[in-house]
């Protein structure tokens, strides 16, 4: 599993090889000359299905006696268990809701590559939630994307990969402290990036301006939005859209030149769209 696991391309073809083995094998029931390969088809589907699921030290124990019972039943009407190890009670997952770097670590210490496409996976699940909850983060995605593409390249090995994967994940974490350092709520924060990211640049007392800005802009906003498939009718997507233009003409004029406004206003308005589409 350790060296199936990764890079990328050599996971997928042994998915798609595993597969189309379970599939041929299946097409034969309940041919009784299906019998002779069901032990082999059972170990096959058996890894994809630890690989698939990112598992880290598999009890072959168990393992060994759910083959066996398979192989046990007569052969008409078996068919392979999905899945054989179940993943519940694997050890080596991840959870994503907060990464747990000390059972990762010992996990590297012994499979390398399958400690890494466990980071990745957290750290591309976190990244997707930090991003859809304020674009600007876009950058986040873009590095986690380079990063992959070099370790698929095999420009960087398993050890740097997953260091990378770590510093990525504290540099996250710190941003999702960045909205109380501000003073701002994290849906807040998103509106007040869209209007100064990557410009312009403000001074203090503009700043805590744009700040005020975006608070009464999203408490405006929320009562705009809650009603019931706002965004089909008319009337309440002209309301939102004039609600935005409305509370972004109070942005400080020197920052926001009109070619700038107009921007930030297209910005805000596809921001709202697709957080509040619901």
């Amino acid at each position: 599993m350790e060296i199936l696991i990764g890079p990328d391309e050599r996971r997928r073809e042994f998915l798609r090889l595993a597969g189309n083995v379970v599939k041929a094998y299946k097409a034969l029931l309940p041919d009784e000359r299906a019998a002779p390969y069901l032990g082999p088809v059972a170990a096959v589907h058996t890894l994809s299905d630890a690989v698939r699921a990112k598992l880290g030290p598999v009890d072959i124990a168990e393992v060994s006696a759910k083959i066996a019972a398979l192989l046990d039943e007569k052969i008409e009407g078996v068919a392979i268990l999905t899945p054989i190890v179940e993943g519940d009670r694997a050890e080596g997952r991840v959870n994503l809701s907060g990464i747990d770097f000390d059972k990762l670590a010992s996990l590297f210490a012994t499979k390398p590559k399958t400690a890494a496409s466990q980071l990745r996976e957290a750290a591309e699940e976190k990244a997707r939630k930090m991003v859809e909850a304020n674009p600007t983060r876009q950058d986040m995605v873009e590095k986690l994307e380079k990063m992959v593409a070099e370790y698929n390249a095999g420009s960087i090995d398993a050890e740097r990969f997953f260091q990378a994967l770590k510093d990525l994940v504290a540099d996250m974490d710190e941003e999702e402290r960045r909205a109380a350092r501000e003073g701002l709520t994290e849906e807040e924060l998103a509106i007040f990036d869209l209007l100064t990211k990557p410009a312009p640049v403000l001074s203090k007392a503009d700043e805590i301006k744009v700040k005020q800005v975006a608070r009464e802009l999203l408490e405006r906003l929320q009562d705009l939005v809650s009603a019931v498939d706002w965004l089909k009718g008319r009337q309440s997507r002209a309301s939102v859209l004039s609600e935005i233009r409305v509370k972004l003409n109070e942005l400080p004029e020197e920052p926001y030149p009109e070619d700038v406004w107009n921007g930030k206003v297209e910005q805000v308005w596809d921001f709202v769209v697709r957080r509040y589409a619901s």
